[in-house]
């Protein structure tokens, strides 16, 4: 996949050749046009000598303004750059979705979360720059304000440019990159893509041994769709039903895939219930949506007793039949429906949150024999379970689920027609005998099919022994939509409904066609959009109700030009920004939400990028065993509580009893270098020695300072002493001294006893100066100290990516409902340094994502680069990491920062729920801390 505008390139990488596109001094922008808003040069504005293209509201809210055709080429890498000034600029979301960023750069093909940096409030001209690579041959650049929000004020455009970046590698980070032979995986966007080839047993097993942990997940997932009250039961009887109906339906090849899946797995150690993954484990993954279908396909299957008609007694009760699941929304699109007359096909799946969470692999597979493939995948699969498929002949397969059709006990898995039919199929009539030879009727759907060689676009509905194909080369359109085909669960050919009805004497239903909403909806933006269709048009569909639903987990898209070259925008997640966090079906103790990642765009011929500087065959993703610490044996310490005789003397009674919690503490270790870094933030608002320390109603850091810096004193004395002079003085003096006032003169003395030595020396260093003996400087702050800071708080989330998730997570960052006062809430692009000046600051999303963040990253001393960051020299770059950072402010040094970031939308999420440990840096794995 190909990140945009976070590509891993250097400024001095650029080609050096002549702008593809630019506004000059000759330009009138005239060739510009405002799709809506308006824009129109501005005199009284003007950067290097001429006149800005200002760009305002005119009521419709939003402003979009679209330049002439820029020629590309499809997978190259180009960077957009421009110029913009911002007076006023007042953004605001006009719901929850989609999250509306301010002026921004971006081109036609891109989704409406791709973009530059954004600027709003006031500012003078600020440079903005994207780069990416090209998915279209015909383009424009688009200057986007407030899109799908609205605004007030104004936006000035100018200097706006295309170049080509020079021929380099382009890849994920290194560090993120597992490989195995020619097989690679590496995360991205929430998404994993895996790339790889082979004979069919060789690539199988690259594949279960790069991902031996999420397939142990997932087939713990499928357990839990059976029955998640017993699912070690529940798995058992699968295997059972996919040994007994589905495992003999794959042909060799498949089935020698699935062995390698298996064998792979368990060679990296993957086990289910103590026993190591076998063939039969990813059979029944591979089929558990047709071994969910059985009990509705059996229902309406015929059991040779039809037509006797058969009266139920009065009093005997009547069940509904099982409604149909609504599953998907879909289209394709050609000819005269669409802007450039090719081909266009996309697709967003409803589905079950607990398959959902991992059907989030890009699967690449590079097979011996037949066509590359590309698909959304699950962990172990051969087939992509939602159905979206691509292949490098330029076809594009998808599909909508339709009411269940009766089960051919003789068809094979429709996970095996599906596969065959992408990996051997070169067009629309090799796809449909594919789906259609043997066909056992399980999961029954309607296909959408797109062939990005001639344009050609195709509905066919697949049921058990009825079908029904509709071509664009036959001008064959249900419902006289010329161009269009779309799908949403509602079968539309009479023969396919009817055999829904195997007893020609059963009750009566009505089977003639009915519109559901989504019909309707899809007919309705297909007037407003005839013509004009393209990738826009998709994006706006799944973020449109009732086209995305509470159900959503994704959307694809691919036009012609994207499909000859394996090219596809995706979303992991909701695709309109929204959080999806499951209903009372999904609380089987293993979902943990989908938080939206954005659309990027993947490409599975320039994935190869992903290989180079990669190298040694991966190990199972696991986590080094850890030597808990353990805490100190009570027995061992002193006891009792003593009283302070004045203010100086404080840092004996706050220090004794904060020391005492650190040794029976089983972080003991970590705990003492905590207390360092916050006797040295306490130090910065209270620069006095613990000797001189006066306490104050006005403020409690007086206190906090005694504490910590007085434990830290006592640490250093135990150094001094070793620990069993130490620990005799101390239970000495408080057996002596419990209840009592005490003074720092009698332990001074005690001390000095104890050790046998003058401790004048050590203690002056520690009592009578503001310094922190043997400290080397570090960390001014702990994440925990941010908690007394909620009444100076300001959150900031990141837009550049992942919007959706990071606005969940600010917004249930500490859990604002337990307090009365509630901490402003901005987005990156709305901050100015005003506001990081004068409030302590929380970050949601790391720098890659968050565009206020990434202006002040170094200088907080954070090492985050895209979705990899280092803590003492170790690269953290798995997508299951996260990190949260406290750091001093860098315009004052008495506020603090906090970042709270994940390498992906999931553990960002996590990471804000679990992020206020007591220490400087905390790294997180899973949502736990390290």
């Amino acid at each position: 996949m190909i990140r945009l505008g976070l590509l891993i390139l250097c400024a001095s990488l650029l080609s050096g050749a002549p702008a593809l596109f630019t506004t000059t001094s000759d330009t009138s922008w005239k060739s510009w046009t405002a799709v809506r808003g308006t824009a129109q040069p501005d005199a009284t504005v003007k950067r290097e000598g001429r006149p800005a293209l200002r760009v305002e509201s005119n009521g419709e809210s939003d402003a979009i303004v679209r330049s002439s055709a820029v020629s590309l080429r499809i997978g190259k890498h180009y960077e957009i750059s421009g110029w913009v000034r911002v007076d006023g600029l007042d953004v605001r979301d006009g719901g929850r979705s989609p999250i509306a960023v301010g002026a921004t750069l971006s081109m036609s093909s891109m989704p409406f979360d791709v973009h530059s940096e954004s600027v709003a409030g006031t500012r003078e001209w600020t440079r903005l720059k994207l780069r990416f690579t090209a998915s279209r041959s015909q383009d424009a650049v688009m200057l986007r304000v407030a899109e799908g929000g609205a605004f007030r004020g104004r936006a000035w455009f100018d200097g706006i440019s295309v170049e080509e970046i020079g021929s380099i590698p382009i890849a994920p980070d290194k560090a993120s990159v597992r490989t195995f032979g020619p097989a690679y995986r590496y995360p991205s966007a929430g998404w994993i893509y895996l790339h790889i080839e082979g004979k069919p047993y060789e690539r199988g097993y690259q594949h279960g041994y790069l991902m031996p942990t999420e397939i142990e997940r997932y087939l713990d997932r499928c357990a839990a769709q059976i029955d998640a009250k017993s699912r070690e039961s529940a798995w058992q009887w699968g295997r059972i039903t996919a040994d007994a109906l589905f495992l003999r339906g794959f042909d060799e090849e498949i089935r020698e895939e699935m062995k390698g899946i298996a064998d792979g797995a368990a060679a990296a150690g993957a086990k289910w219930h103590g026993r190591k993954v076998d063939l039969l484990d990813i059979a029944t993954a591979n089929t558990i949506v047709e071994i969910g279908d059985l009990r509705s396909a059996l229902r309406v299957t015929k059991t040779g007793l039809e037509g006797i008609g058969f009266v139920m007694p009065g009093y005997g009760e009547q069940k509904a039949d099982v409604p149909p699941n609504e599953r998907c929304s879909a289209f394709a699109a050609t000819g005269k429906a669409t802007r450039d007359g090719h081909m266009i096909v996309g697709h967003t799946t409803f589905w079950s949150l607990t398959l959902a969470e991992q059907t989030n692999v890009m699967l690449d597979i590079q097979p011996a024999a037949g066509h590359r493939l590309l698909m959304q995948a699950y962990p172990g699969g051969i087939e992509s379970g939602t159905d979206w498929y691509q292949n490098d002949a330029g076809v594009v397969l998808t599909e909508t689920t339709i009411r269940q059709s009766p089960f051919n006990r003789e068809g094979t898995p429709v996970a095996f027609r599906a596969r065959k039919a992408i990996q051997y199929g070169g067009d629309i009539d090799q796809v449909v005998e594919h789906l259609n030879t043997k066909n056992n009727g399980l999961y029954t759907n309607e296909w959408m099919i797109g062939d990005g060689k001639t344009d050609e676009i195709a509905m066919f509905e697949l049921g058990t022994y009825k079908t029904k194909l509709w071509r664009s080369s036959k001008n064959e359109w249900f419902g006289g939509t010329e161009g269009f085909y779309w799908g949403c669960n509602n079968a539309k050919d009479l023969d396919v409904r009817l055999e829904l009805l195997p007893d020609p004497k059963g009750s009566p239903e009505d089977v003639a066609f009915s519109p559901s909403v989504r019909d309707i909806k899809w007919q309705e933006m297909y007037r407003q959009h005839k013509g004009s269709i393209d990738e826009q048009f998709g994006f706006l569909a799944f973020r449109t109700s009732p086209l995305v639903s509470m159900s959503a987990m994704d959307a694809k898209i691919a036009t012609a030009e994207m499909a000859r070259e394996m090219l596809v925008w995706a979303a992991i997640g909701k695709p309109n920004q929204r959080e999806r966090l499951g209903g009372d079906r999904d609380k089987n103790g293993i979902n943990e939400g989908l938080f939206p990642s954005g659309y990027r765009l993947f490409s599975a011929k320039l994935s190869e990028a992903a290989r180079v500087g990669a190298s040694g065959a991966a190990s199972p993703m696991s986590k080094a065993e850890k030597k808990p610490e353990t805490a100190m044996d009570e027995a061992k310490l002193w006891s009792g509580w003593i009283l302070p005789a004045s203010d100086g003397d404080l840092w004996l009674t706050a220090g004794s009893a904060t020391y005492h919690g650190v040794l029976t503490s089983e972080r003991a270790g970590r705990t003492v270098e905590s207390l360092r870094v916050a006797a040295r933030s306490h130090q910065i608002r209270e620069n006095t020695p613990l000797s001189r320390l006066r306490l104050t109603l006005d403020s409690d850091v007086p206190n906090r300072l005694a504490a910590a810096k007085g434990a830290l004193a006592l640490d250093a004395l135990r150094g001094d002493l070793g620990d069993e002079k130490f620990f005799a003085l101390m239970r000495a003096f408080f057996d002596e001294h419990t209840t009592q006032r005490v003074t720092t003169a009698a332990f001074r003395a005690a001390a000095s006893k104890a050790g046998g030595k003058p401790l004048d020396q050590f203690f002056a260093q520690w009592l009578d100066t503001v310094a922190i003996p043997g400290d080397n400087g570090g960390a001014s702050y702990l994440a925990s100290q941010m908690q007394d800071r909620y009444g100076s708080m300001l959150i900031v989330y990141g837009t550049m990516a992942e919007a959706g998730a990071n606005r969940y997570a600010a917004e249930q960052f500490l859990l604002h409902d337990v307090f009365e006062h509630s901490p402003v809430i901005k987005k990156d692009f709305e901050v100015t340094e005003e506001d990081l000046r004068t409030h302590d600051v929380v970050f949601i999303g790391r720098p890659e994502a968050n565009q206020a963040l990434a202006a002040v990253a170094s200088r907080i001393g954070m090492d985050y680069a895209g979705a990899n960051f280092v803590v003492d020299g170790k690269p953290h770059a798995s997508e299951y990491d996260a990190l949260s950072y406290a750091a001093a402010s860098p315009f004052d040094a008495r506020r603090m920062f906090l970042v709270v970031a994940g390498n992906s939308a999931l553990e960002t999420v996590k990471a804000a729920r679990s992020s206020l440990l007591p220490q400087a840096v905390i790294t997180l794995h899973n949502g736990k801390a390290d």
